[in-house]
């Protein structure tokens, strides 16, 4: 059964034409200016590293006009790109800026699982504490047409030192130590849509995946739940300053194009797929790239956001009993 499975590989030439051509990249954001990457194709085989076109013209257009430096791109923009070279010819795209979502409304909750604070030796010395995060996020969905969405994360500690593992805990100068702890991509199904039912079967998840569109919930709105487990703050100090306490969560809600979300559907299918993974085997067609480029080379996306914080400073100052 294993033997009627495998492949062979040969090698061989496609025969289609491997002329070079430009390749445009970009992703463009509402209110900060646009950024243009030229450069030009060249086959798997081909050793030669140095993509760069020196004669490249780049020409940037808003709703028609042509733009001069001081352009920065608005929410519901249609932005189109043109370059232009004497060698490789000529590569142009088209997106349209989406307009932000504002949430209906942003709400969290933090639990503990564990504080330890100080010791014997040393009183108030020391603290750790251990929570999770479980947050809600009310997404009105635009009705009258398709809209693609990603949401994006980190986490601040404004004292953070410079230093990490043991030097954290030393009896030098003081630290404060923030782990977001683990996102549970399991907790929000919408992750998941892009993945098919052969997928499912084969045990794909959405790990890593954050980007999602408004089939499910189109006109109406949705409850983007955000879960985080085993998050923990530390602090290793002989004296408490109130900037030891400040952590806290920095969510951001994207709106982005069709061409964003389908070049980060196709790099999860890369990276992480089983279909990628049969094609590599000879068992199936490999994954094609996305480009909304002309040339089939490159992606042209755009992008707007809101943020929305989370701030654990009170929550962990009562953690301690410094409140």
């Amino acid at each position: 059964m294993a033997l009627s499975l495998c492949g062979c590989y040969e090698a061989f030439t496609p025969d289609i034409d491997t002329t070079p051509v430009l390749c445009l990249n970009s992703l463009i954001t509402a209110g900060e200016p646009i950024e243009v990457s030229v450069t030009r194709t060249k086959l798997y085989t081909d050793e030669s590293t140095d993509l760069t076109v020196d004669d490249a013209i780049v020409a940037i257009y808003a709703n028609g006009e042509l733009c001069d430096d001081a352009y920065l791109p608005r929410e519901g923009d249609r932005i189109h790109i043109v370059a232009e070279s004497r060698e490789y010819g000529r590569a142009e795209a088209e997106v349209m800026v989406p307009v932000a979502v504002e949430a209906e409304s942003f709400e969290w909750t933090a639990s503990l699982t564990d504080v330890y604070t100080g010791n014997a030796e040393l009183p108030a010395y020391s603290a750790s504490v251990e929570f999770n995060i479980s947050a809600t996020l009310k997404i009105p969905d635009p009705a009258g047409h398709e809209n693609f969405y990603g949401i994006s994360y980190y986490g601040y500690n404004r004292s953070a030192p410079e230093g990490s593992g043991d030097e954290l805990f030393s009896p030098y100068p003081p630290a404060t130590y923030f782990d977001m702890g683990t996102f549970q991509y399991s907790a929000e199904p919408i992750f998941s849509e892009h993945i098919g039912i052969f997928e499912s079967v084969m045990g794909s998840d959405a790990s890593g995946f954050t980007f999602f569109t408004d089939r499910q919930f189109s006109g109406k709105t949705y409850p983007l739940h955000l879960i985080f487990s085993s998050c923990r703050w530390m602090a290793d100090s002989e004296h408490w300053l109130s900037e030891y306490f400040e952590c806290g969560f920095e969510f951001t809600l994207h709106s982005v194009s069709q061409s964003f979300y389908n070049w980060s559907n196709y790099l999860w299918q890369r990276d992480n797929g089983t279909l990628e993974d049969l094609g590599n085997l000879g068992l199936g067609d490999s994954i094609r790239g996305f480009s909304n480029v002309s040339t089939g080379a490159g992606v042209v996306a755009a992008q707007s956001y809101r943020s929305y914080t989370i701030d654990l400073t009170d929550f962990i100052k009562e953690a301690v009993g410094e409140k």
